[in-house]
């Protein structure tokens, strides 16, 4: 059964002060992909509801998100549960994590995290782009405040590190179609990504470790490593400037990484999974670098802005260069759907970021060569 008794009562006690929860409904919410993750539940009755997350190792799922059960993994299964456990998303701020209710563990090695339902907060992918601004203005605070040393970094052994490059090896398997002239001659690519692309994108591959590098020598701060639109949430809250707060949910790969690594990711996120539109790919950037820019002064932090956007710039070329390789797989293979969508919808949506991806890496090579 995916919802305990004994596990519900101590919850709806929490939020009630009964441990009673009279007549309740439980429904699916999420279809998950990663595959610790074995299900996410609404759990609900009268003037409570809450969020049911069952975690564990699950030998199925999609080969680029497989979990591991040691503690270094970049994907290691229980990484959140030791999170919510130890203390570390219990901050409260602009930006915070939602609020956990009970950490069960369960005689079939499975973990349950029953978690603040976030229904009434505003989804990030219904938002403008200057909620984007305040949510990246919220980030730059949290993740400034370990920058300047006001927030001492954790040093728990199941905290991912050197996530990043852990997370690109897998990722690598189509990097040679950007120099295979059948990819470049199917209908789609020839369609959405001139062929001239493609010497331009191979030497953006050739500069990941460049690129990997310049983060490595970033000042360090707790990273989530997955901030995109649909982890996103416009909190009741507001802040010190009025402006309301932010939460941020899975937390499976948390841990210690570069300042402007996690900015950098949600751009292209917002775009390629569909919640931004791709001419506004620029214009997102900007509005994010402004508002995390302006989050990291706000706690302190006096570094040079050009550190910052190299960080962006080198997280963007590096984590992204395989977006154009898949385009040319799944045009290659004949495939009828891309990231769940009509093959032709994902391109049309994909193939415009395609040069902003190219001219981050070109920007982070310059800025490599000022410093």
């Amino acid at each position: 059964m995916v919802v305990e008794a004994s596990e519900l009562a101590r919850v709806v006690e929490q939020l009630t002060g009964s441990s009673d929860p009279g007549p309740w409904t439980c429904e699916e919410i999420h279809d998950a992909v990663p595959s610790a993750t074995l299900g996410i539940w609404r759990v609900g009755g009268a003037g409570w509801s809450v969020v049911l997350k069952v975690v564990g190792m699950a030998s199925g799922g999609h080969p680029n998100w497989r979990a591991g059960v040691d503690a270094g993994h970049w994907y290691y299964w229980r990484r959140e549960a030791d999170a919510y456990e130890s203390g570390l998303l219990a901050f409260e701020g602009a930006l915070r994590a939602p609020r956990c209710y009970l950490v069960a563990e369960r005689p079939d090695r499975r973990v349950a995290l029953w978690l603040e339902d976030l229904a009434s907060a505003s989804p990030a992918t219904t938002w403008a782009p200057e909620r984007y601004r305040i949510a990246a203005r919220h980030l730059g605070r949290a993740q400034g405040a370990f920058a300047t040393g006001a927030q001492r970094l954790p040093d728990a052994p199941w905290l991912s590190r050197d996530w990043l490059r852990a997370y690109l090896t897998p990722r690598d398997v189509d990097m040679g179609l950007l120099g295979d002239r059948r990819a470049w001659a199917t209908e789609l690519a020839r369609q959405w990504l001139p062929a001239e692309l493609g010497p331009a994108l191979a030497a953006m591959r050739a500069g990941q470790d460049a690129f990997l590098g310049a983060l490595d020598r970033t000042p360090r701060t707790l990273c989530h490593f997955d901030l995109h639109p649909a982890n996103l949430f416009g909190d009741a809250n507001r802040d010190s400037a009025g402006d309301r707060g932010t939460v941020l949910i899975d937390w499976s790969f948390v841990g210690i990484g570069a300042l402007g690594e996690d900015a950098g990711n949600l751009v292209p996120d917002a775009v390629l999974d569909f919640h931004v539109g791709p001419g506004d790919v620029d214009e997102l950037y900007d509005t994010v670098v402004a508002g995390y820019l302006a989050g990291l002064r706000d706690a302190g932090w006096d570094g040079p802005p050009e550190v910052v956007e190299l960080a962006l710039r080198a997280a963007i070329a590096a984590k992204f260069a395989w977006i154009a390789p898949a385009m040319l797989r799944a045009a290659l293979d004949g495939r009828t759907t891309l990231n769940r969508r009509p093959i032709a919808e994902t391109f049309a949506a994909w193939a415009p970021v395609v040069p902003f991806l190219v001219r981050c890496g070109d920007e982070a090579q310059r800025l490599l060569g000022r410093r």
